[in-house]
């Protein structure tokens, strides 16, 4: 059912009128530019890794010094100086003059709180990717109010190698247990099952892939099985496949992004809904076994 998993070739990054070239200015003969980049913070090293996507595993490209919350521990709400711990997209990027001073010279927005933030009740906002007027903070790790902080030609080389909305950001508590996990093979097989249960109309597997608290919009688990109930016997047929695939493990959850196509069809062949679009499952191990927290969609 999975279509190919994404290799990403991001050539620039255009925010009113800032163009950050992927060229690099900055000197990559020391290491391998990542095709598809991930970047990963490792709170208990003080480190941000430069990754490459690999099937699941992250291969670092480079290592660079970060700057973090003044508190340790996960960020809880607003003004807590801690800085968060989860799986994140960047939603946009800003310069000097725009930018405060006390950030550098540019500065890449995250996504906090994201959906799960969010379930759990967290607050926050402003959370970046920064550089620093100061660059003896640098010499610290426990310095910023909640952002990652580098040195401002390090944070200039990271960022080129963003694509907002797409490139993800992983905050851990320690990358070490992360790192080559068994669980990508056991997320890439749960998702295989679920896409399969899904287009064999097996009602059962696929709403037993959900937890007890999910919600789909107003629906909880059961009302959401009786409503795909109505949609298997609505339809003929139903068919869905998933191309670039991608799995994000996490201490808390893990995140497995991808690209949904789906077609179905009434009795006789006649189309009835087909459509493409962005999807993101949330998923928790749950007595060993994988269960969907939350699913967001983004039709394209």
């Amino acid at each position: 059912m999975l279509k190919n998993f994404k290799v990403l070739a991001i050539s620039l990054t255009t925010l009113a009128g800032l163009t950050i070239l992927s060229a690099h200015a900055a000197d990559t003969a020391s290491f391998t530019p990542p095709k598809d980049p991930v970047i990963v913070v490792d709170k208990k090293a003080n480190q941000l890794y430069l990754a490459d996507y690999n099937e699941g595993h992250l291969d670092i490209r480079k290592t660079y010094h970060a700057t973090l919350g003044k508190k340790v521990g996960d960020k809880l709400m607003e003004g807590d100086l801690k800085t968060p711990e989860g799986i994140y997209d960047f939603l946009y990027l800003k310069q000097a003059p725009q930018l405060r001073a006390i950030f550098g010279p540019l500065a890449a927005y995250i996504g906090y709180p994201n959906v799960m933030d969010k379930n759990g009740s967290k607050t926050g906002n402003d959370i970046m990717l920064h550089g620093t007027d100061n660059p003896s903070r640098l010499e610290k790790n426990f310095d910023s109010l909640g952002c990652v902080v580098l040195d401002n030609a390090n944070v200039k080389e990271v960022i080129s190698f963003l694509k907002m909305h797409d490139t993800k950001i992983i905050i851990t508590k320690d990358f070490s247990v992360l790192k080559d996990s068994p669980r990508v093979d056991k997320a890439k097989a749960f998702f295989e099952r679920w896409i399969k249960a899904w287009s064999d109309k097996d009602l059962t597997t696929y709403i037993e892939s959900y937890s007890d608290e999910f919600m789909s919009e107003h629906m909880n688990r059961l009302q959401y099985a009786k409503f795909k109930d109505s949609l298997n016997k609505k339809y003929d047929t139903i068919n869905v496949t998933a191309s670039n695939v991608h799995v994000y493990l996490h201490e808390k959850y893990d995140l497995i992004t991808f690209t949904q196509h789906y077609k179905s069809t009434f009795k006789g062949g006649h189309q009835a809904f087909s459509g493409n679009s962005e999807k993101s499952l949330y998923i928790q191990e749950r007595n060993g076994e994988y269960r969907i927290l939350k699913e967001e969609s983004i039709k394209q």
